[in-house]
């Protein structure tokens, strides 16, 4: 089943294209939602607006859509912690909501402002995680179900015109499980490892990214428009950031351990631990956000989305765009 890319020439980026600063990324913070005592932001239409999460004493988590000025909240699912895990530029939401440490789990999505409980997969009621969205709203996720004794992975789809609907990816092999949702449906998948090497998975055919020279190990935890983000070992380095371009090359960047976030024009941030974000635009460093306490979101418009510390010292949702 498994299409093998062939070995591209593998480039690290140079130290000194990385030195060079282009801008000064500026903060801004979101209006905070009357009563809410701590939110953030989680993931963005890419046009302007932002949805995430805000937590209130007396109901808990509730969902939260910052757009045009205007705070829209999307309530609760009543389950346990809601938390919006992806956003298409059509503002359309997925989500998920989880009790306690994960013991059980459902998804949802809110578009035109209607909220959707998605149907679970049959055997996994309380185990079916929405990942991400594509842009014309499908959604996929992952589904743990039992066979005989044991649990296996399985990938599923919540097709966008069919509600109701939910359907296993069959053509991933099971045990595999989806990382993240491209905007055309194109998938990130990785088996359940430490490092889960990363494998493309578009209109039934599975496709393993390539290693570079003398790798250790690697993973990937996201993509966009092509481009795949995550992180390399080579030799005895440490870990560091790395992305594959859209011809499969992947290229490694000179600090830091991880490429968290990427977009569609090679904007990434990359962290060592969680602060300070730094901000690449592919192998050139633009910048930091010295005051991110998190970083959850890049939008295709170039916006960079988490949380810094609110006047409570909890986190506040903020954007942060290069000035």
């Amino acid at each position: 089943m498994a299409a093998m890319l062939v070995v591209a020439a593998f480039v690290v980026a140079p130290q000194a294209a990385a030195a060079r600063s282009a801008c000064t990324w500026r903060m801004q913070a979101l209006q905070a939602p009357t009563g809410a005592t701590q939110h953030q932001v989680d993931a963005t239409d890419h046009n302007g607006g932002y949805s995430g999460r805000a937590y209130f004493s007396d109901t808990g988590w509730r969902i939260i859509y910052w757009k045009n000025g205007r705070v829209i909240d999307y309530g609760s699912s009543g389950h346990g912690t809601d938390r919006v895990v992806a956003q298409n530029s059509s503002g359309t939401i997925a989500g998920t909501s989880v009790t306690g440490l994960g013991a059980s789990a459902i998804s949802f999505r809110i578009r035109d402002g209607q909220r959707e409980r998605l149907t679970p997969l049959p055997g996994a009621e309380l185990n079916s995680r929405a990942i991400g969205i594509t842009e014309n709203g499908d959604v996929y996720g992952n589904a743990v179900v039992w066979q005989g004794t044991t649990t296996v992975a399985v990938v599923v789809r919540w097709p966008h015109d069919r509600p109701g609907v939910v359907e296993q990816v069959t053509d991933i092999p099971e045990g595999m499980r989806v990382f993240d949702v491209d905007h055309d449906g194109t998938l990130l998948v990785g088996t359940e490892t430490t490092y889960p090497w990363p494998h493309l998975w578009r209109d039934g055919r599975l496709t393993r990214l390539p290693e570079a020279p003398d790798m250790q190990h690697g993973y990937a935890r996201t993509i966009t428009d092509g481009l795949v983000a995550g992180s390399l070992r080579l030799g005895s380095d440490p870990n560091r950031p790395a992305y594959w371009d859209r011809n499969g090359q992947p290229h490694v960047l000179p600090q830091s351990s991880l490429a968290a976030h990427i977009n569609r024009n090679g904007l990434i941030v990359s962290s060592l631990t969680s602060t300070p974000f730094q901000v690449w635009r592919y192998g050139t460093l633009v910048g930091q956000l010295s005051d991110a306490a998190s970083v959850t979101t890049i939008g295709d418009d170039d916006t960079i989305g988490g949380t810094t510390r609110g006047p409570n010292n909890q986190p506040a949702a903020a954007v942060w765009r290069c000035t």
